[in-house]
């Protein structure tokens, strides 16, 4: 349990002046001024980081509170369960030990007594599954939850058989039954009497009418002696009854979870249960009205601003504007802003004294104030366009094909009875070969069609006009994209070439990039987020793009096959290749794939010869010219190799010195690095996953026993082979990687950060082991397909890369305050997830016309260079691979497009890797345009990291920054002269550089194009507007030039304050030298289990082994017995038995700490967040 309150000022001092300002308006008004507030809305424009003001309240908030001594809870509500993974860890400021999450409220149960357990309490919930509880069965943890929380109070009553079978729901009675034997879970007495009491209460009504606990009973024993399924009418009236007790545990939980403070994310998702009149609304109002508990709302659109005058809402947005303010400020304050409204609307149509609109505007404008701010980022730019750019999409070209496709298959739709399909052809090509199975009406009736043999239908597809030909498919063959659209997409993302590219290529390159990502077409290429109003265009665009690009990686190698009197690769044999870099055994037994290894390897002395950062900067540019790097680190490979012998004299070179070389060099030049490597290998021996007969273990115990006066004759371009491995190794460029987030130079030798390397470089080898990852390196065969990756990993960056990823990484989740270690392992861990993430196939039909029917032949199709996101499943694994999903789009690495539904509009964060909206269906209102293209707007985002970098790459030749990118964007913070920190952080914008860009993929005279033309116009004067009635009227008076713009804005920006100096006495870097410094608190190996501390388990580990480490490495020798029997009692042991072993070993000259006992060390010291000195750290 945390004892301590959380450092504010620490916390404060991580936020930007303007969220600083949102921080400490916010909480004055909720918790200090007179007239405090119980409600406030930060409104901050879309992607300026809302989030980070409510980890900042949160922290004021615990503070404030923390000298009461009474238990905090902080209860989080978003939208959905994508958002809630994406924020939770950066609003936890008070640990993770204190983080509770319960998916939903009638689970909050198992967590309520750990809650009255801790100081601070964090849990989250979201409205979908928690206030809306519905009446139906729940899942079957809900319903286990529910028989342990009767039985904690009714005891026997409820042991008998027949109430496991009312409760087992739709499960299978020995699975129910299984799971009521592990369901344990540790409930709180207060919380089960409660809510029996409510259920034994007699004005607690059931579905029927009558009391709730009559009808349980009732229910339960028709039950009794039931050994089939129940009928449906039971099951119905056993559903309703249960629905009714998951709204009593909700309610019952509501009373005891005690809030003291309630953050409502992205509140415009959920305003329905502001004013609704059903149980939903009640125990949302609850928790939002519980007597000490004061409301935090974030949402860049609360209300509705702007409503087109042809929409059928009308005026919609006006009720929707007073309906948020009332909720902030109450009925008599909302109706004083209703008049100041009126009054400004009257005299700016009228014509009447601007004076008397003035007051009133200023009036309004405090009014708001006191419940509500918001920050924008518009005024910063040149023209107030938020880098924002239209691009053209060209070739958007509408074909004689695509029209023969829409005859089609309108001709189909009239022969089934289902008119008007225009929206379906306009958006997505090959409707009946895409569309989901059960999902939309025009698939089910083709279906019903198809399996009654319907002349008409089978007379309309005859031609086979807007099909899918999968013949072609399978031979690889180029298809048509099938929709004008489409059409514009795969010209603007595959012939530029972008199938070419493994990653993004870096925004800071080292040196000048090779290959494909030299082209100037790529140079500057960055990812598509595209949304569309239809759910199968997603899957569309995932199908034909990531089709389209495996074709064009395919010609080389399949050109190859055919010439070389091989049968050529069908598309459905993709899966069975065999991946290159596997670890297979040879025919004599020995291992067979060393190279690969080699290329894996964290080789310290590579990772020091060879960096290119460190190249660049002792050249004195970057990038650098590429030539010059490659000699550079060539020289330092040469000078490395005189150390290793020359090899046994032979008629031919000896292959095996490639991947000999990095061990012996690290063992040459470490010496005891030898048995770090061995348990190193012995940590990484297990099979691999991917690769069934993998034999790493063996590999490893290989490199590990190689011996250099054994090998032959080098070959004559080792010291190239080992200059691409020393600058773009994956495990040689992991390690440098990690060690810039986690120490820098020092850190290479780090155990820990070696081992998270190797694993990075795993998911590097899963990347180039994919198929479409193969083709494109179009290796002649696996034996020098190694040397292909090598180059690849060169001429793209790959060094680069990490480093811009690993920093981007840290700034999204927050990361940048955790211990190094903790940083490091979240890092690889988030790395390892975007790389061995593969999208779900998708099902497509083939739809063959015979004579006498029509076939359809279900098809899986794969999609990587495109996926598509926010499938309509709710499940929970549907959900976690949305999570991932979202993880590898926000990576450098493949999917490169991603196409949503309106699901990825609001919240969610893609901004990392992509500056381009496509918005393949236009919204129907400009504030949906603006929350689309907030996505890819956000804080460090590819746009401004690409022109950061532009301008300020002289920055990173500081040998003083480890990482490179804090450097850059310190230049440019410089650069500002104490303007806001928007800039460059958010925004920058010279002339020249990228641009947030915004496709609009609409036909030339269409109805799309003309509404886009209503949107341009209106998008920017709506915000001048706020929550006016008839916003139609007054953009049309304001659009006349009429010099109202200038007072009209509301300013709702809070007064900037500066950021106060971190005090804390916790802090995670805290130095302690165990060797002299007095332990924190008093260290026993063995604290007594009632009345001791874990941590001082901690500490004896941390001053034992700690100690002998400092004689060790301060002496340079071993520990005598009778220092260490000193060291032991300062370590609170008395008897110094068992101390040895795989922690402190006996050597001649005395006692010395192993590479285990310095895990141990180090993890006992940051577990504790101690920092060791220099000289004893790693």
């Amino acid at each position: 349990m945390t004892q301590q309150a959380p450092d504010s000022s620490r916390i404060l001092a991580s936020l930007k002046d303007f969220q600083r300002a949102s921080v400490e308006h916010a909480f004055r008004r909720l918790w200090l001024d007179d007239d405090q507030v119980k409600r406030f809305l930060v409104a901050d424009e879309v992607g300026l980081g809302k989030t980070m003001v409510a980890k900042g309240v949160i922290a004021r908030t615990v503070e404030h509170l923390w000298d009461s001594g009474k238990r905090i809870d902080v209860v989080y509500i978003c939208s959905n369960a994508q958002i809630a993974r994406q924020n939770l860890t950066r609003l936890n400021v008070v640990g993770a030990s204190e983080l509770k999450h319960a998916d939903r409220l009638t689970l909050l149960p198992k967590v309520i007594r750990s809650l009255r357990n801790q100081r601070v309490n964090f849990v989250s919930f979201t409205p979908g599954t928690s206030f809306h509880v519905g009446s139906t069965g729940g899942k079957g943890e809900e319903r286990a939850l529910l028989y342990r929380m009767l039985e904690s109070v009714w005891k026997g009553r409820v042991r008998q058989v027949r109430w496991q079978r009312f409760f087992e729901g739709g499960m299978d009675r020995t699975n129910f039954s299984q799971m009521l034997r592990w369901y344990q879970p540790e409930l709180d007495d207060e919380l089960c009497r409660s809510f029996v009491e409510m259920l034994e209460d007699q004005d607690e009504k059931g579905p029927g009418g009558a009391p709730l606990l009559e009808e349980l009973e009732t229910c339960v024993e028709s039950f009794t002696g039931l050994r089939k399924r129940p009928s449906a009418e039971l099951n119905g009236q056993r559903n309703a009854i249960v629905g009714r007790l998951r709204q009593l545990v909700a309610r019952a939980s509501v009373h005891h979870l005690e809030p003291d403070l309630v953050i409502l994310d992205e509140f415009q998702r959920f305003k329905d249960l502001l004013d609704a009149d059903d149980a939903g609304a009640d125990l949302a109002r609850a928790v939002f009205d519980h007597e000490d508990a004061k409301v935090l709302l974030l949402s860049a659109t609360p209300y509705k601003m702007y409503t087109l005058p042809d929409e059928p809402e009308g005026d919609e947005h006006y009720a929707d504007f007073t309906r948020t303010v009332r909720f902030l400020a109450g009925e008599d304050r909302a109706l004083a802003v209703e008049r100041d409204l009126r009054t400004v609307r009257q005299c700016l149509i009228s014509g009447a004294d601007s004076g008397t609109a003035k007051d009133a505007q200023h009036r309004l404008q405090n009014e708001l104030r006191r419940v509500m701010c918001r920050t924008e980022r518009l005024a910063l730019t040149p023209d107030r366009d938020g880098m924002l750019q239209e691009i053209p999409l060209s070739g958007a070209d509408l074909t004689a094909a695509d029209l023969h496709a829409w005859r089609a298959f309108d001709d189909v739709a009239r022969g089934i009875g289902h008119h008007d399909v225009f929206e379906y052809w306009r958006s997505t090509p090959y409707p009946l070969n895409l569309m989901e199975r059960g999902t939309y009406e025009i698939r089910k009736r083709f279906q019903a069609a198809v399996e009654r043999n319907d002349s008409r239908v089978a007379q309309a597809l005859s031609t086979g006009e807007g099909l899918l030909d999968w013949d072609a498919i399978q031979a690889y063959r180029a298809i048509d994209p099938g929709n004008s659209k489409m059409r514009g997409l795969t010209r603007d993302l595959l012939d530029r070439g972008a199938w070419q590219l493994a990653w993004i290529p870096a925004s800071l390159p080292y040196y000048e990039p090779g290959g494909a990502y030299a082209d100037p077409a790529l140079k500057t290429f960055t990812k598509r987020l595209v949304f569309s109003a239809w759910a199968v265009v997603p899957k569309a665009i995932a199908v034909v793009l990531s089709y389209g690009a495996e074709r064009r990686a395919m010609e080389a190698p399949l050109r190859a096959m055919e010439d070389s009197g091989r049968t050529r690769r069908t598309y459905s044999e993709r899966s069975g290749a065999t991946p290159p870099l596997q670890f297979r055994m040879g025919p004599g037994g020995a291992p067979a794939n060393m190279p690969t290894l080699a290329i894996l390897y964290p080789s310290l002395t590579l990772a020091r010869a060879g960096d290119p950062l460190v190249a660049a900067r002792e050249l004195g540019e970057v990038p650098a010219q590429r030539a010059a790097v490659l000699d550079h680190v060539r020289s330092r490979i040469e000078a490395l190799l005189t150390q290793l012998p020359d090899g046994q004299p032979g008629s031919r070179p000896d292959q095996s010195w490639y991947w000999a070389a990095p061990f012996l060099l690290d063992r040459a030049a470490t010496p005891d690095d030898d048995e770090l490597y061995r348990a190193y290998s012995q940590a990484q021996s297990a099979d691999d996953n991917e690769d069934v007969q993998s034999r790493l273990a063996d590999h490893l115990r290989a490199a590990s026993a190689v011996d250099g006066l054994a090998l032959g004759p080098r070959p004559s371009d080792l010291s190239d082979v080992l200059t691409s491995m020393a600058i773009g190794g994956p495990g040689v460029c992991a390690l440098r990687t990690l060690s810039r987030s986690a120490g820098g130079q020092r850190s290479l030798r780090h155990p820990v950060l070696r081992d998270l390397a190797f694993r990075i470089a795993q998911g590097l080898r899963s990347l180039f082991n994919r198929p479409e990852t193969v083709a494109l390196l179009r290796s002649t065969d696996d034996d020098s397909y190694w040397r292909a990756v090598l180059d690849h990993c060169v001429d793209g960056n790959l060094q680069a890369v990490l480093d811009e990823y690993a920093h981007v990484l840290a700034e999204l989740e927050g990361l940048f305050n955790s211990p190094r270690l903790d940083r490091a392992e979240e890092l690889a861990r988030l790395m390892i997830a975007a790389l061995t993430t593969r999208a779900a196939p998708n099902s497509v039909d083939e739809v063959t016309v015979r004579p006498d029917r029509i076939d359809l032949t279900e098809h899986r199709m794969t999609s990587h260079f495109a996926a598509r996101y926010g499938r309509a499943e709710s499940t929970d694994k549907a959900a976690q691979r949305e999570s991932t999903m979202r993880v590898a789009f926000n990576s450098p690495f493949r999917p490169f497009v991603l196409a949503s539904t309106s699901v990825g509009q609001e919240g969610l964060d893609f901004h990392s890797y992509c500056h381009a909206i496509v918005h393949w269906n236009l919204p129907g209102n400009p504030v949906d345009l603006e929350q689309r293209e907030g996505r890819v707007h956000r804080y460090k985002g590819h746009a401004v990291r690409k022109n950061v970098a532009l301008f300020h790459a002289p920055a990173a030749l500081n040998p003083a920054a480890d990482d490179p990118w804090d450097a850059v964007f310190s230049a440019a913070e410089a650069e500002t002269d104490g303007e806001s920190s928007i800039t460059p952080y958010w925004v920058y914008s010279p002339p020249g550089g990228a641009v947030i860009e915004r496709y609009v993929p609409a036909a030339p005279l269409s109805r799309e194009a003309n509404r886009y033309r209503r949107l341009q116009r209106t998008v920017g004067a709506y915000r001048l507007v706020i929550g006016q009635p008839r916003q139609e009227d007054l953009v049309r008076y304001v659009g006349t030039g009429a010099g109202a713009e200038d007072w009209l804005q509301m300013d709702l920006t809070p007064t900037m304050v500066p950021a106060a100096p971190a005090t804390g006495a916790t802090s995670p870097s805290q130095v302690f030298d165990p060797e002299h410094d007095e332990p924190l608190l008093p260290p026993s190996p063995w604290p007594d289990p009632k009345t001791g501390d874990p941590r001082q388990a901690l500490m004896a580990v941390v001053i034992l082994h700690g100690g002998v480490l400092a004689i060790n490495l301060r002496q340079g020798r071993g520990a005598t017995q009778g220092e260490l029997s000193l060291i032991g009692q300062r370590a609170g042991r008395n008897d110094m038995r068992g101390i040895g072993g795989q922690r402190i070993e006996t050597r001649e000259d005395g006692r010395w700490l192993t590479h285990t006992g310095r895990r141990e060390l180090e993890e006992a010291a940051r577990h504790l967040r101690l920092e060791l000195p220099d000289d004893l750290a790693w």
